[in-house]
């Protein structure tokens, strides 16, 4: 009889390994298959700034680049295990941009 340990079990918390190509916008649709959720989660995050699409010319066409994708899944990671609303995903992801710009700072001062 063959038994499987929980460690043989993927985890439904894990992040997937996933690289979206570099230099390449997506559409709404393709991000929304990329990173796994509905659209209108995406223009929910959209609305509520934790993502900002790129607009393309001439018709404004909303797109998103392979950084979107990886915010949006995380995201969604954060939402699925913390169970988090989107003002405190707005209070993390601002501290996340204060330590990346603290971060840069040092290695700036470091580097004189």
């Amino acid at each position: 009889m063959n038994e499987r340990t929980f460690a043989d079990r993927p985890t439904s918390s894990a992040l997937e390994v996933y690289q979206p190509e570099p230099n390449v916008l997506y559409s709404l649709d393709a991000t929304a298959h990329l990173a796994a959720v509905p659209r209108r989660s995406i223009l929910i995050y959209c609305r509520a700034g934790l993502v900002q699409p790129v607009f393309q010319p001439p018709y404004e066409m909303m797109g998103f680049t392979e950084e979107s994708v990886y915010t949006i899944r995380r995201i969604e990671h954060l939402r699925a295990v913390h169970r988090c609303d989107l003002s405190w995903l707005n209070t993390v992801f601002d501290l996340l941009k204060e330590v990346e710009h603290m971060r840069a700072e040092l290695r700036f001062f470091r580097n004189l």
